[in-house]
């Protein structure tokens, strides 16, 4: 047989992993010079986890 089946026990997960709204509210504003290179890309991003910043303005003057 080509693979031997050994018993596997998962290790106990010690930390709970963090809600998804938590992740969101803690990323970063946009770089403004990344949303003028990007603004398909800063509009979904700014959609997903909404900032006012300096990117929105880059965006709104385009």
């Amino acid at each position: 047989m080509a693979f031997d089946a050994a018993a596997y026990t998962p290790a106990a997960q010690t930390a709970m992993p963090r809600p998804t709204a938590a992740l969101i509210d803690a990323s970063e504003a946009p770089c403004p010079m990344w949303a003028a290179e990007n603004p398909d890309r800063a509009l979904a991003l700014l959609f997903v986890a909404p900032h006012d910043c300096a990117a929105v303005d880059v965006l709104v003057s385009l």
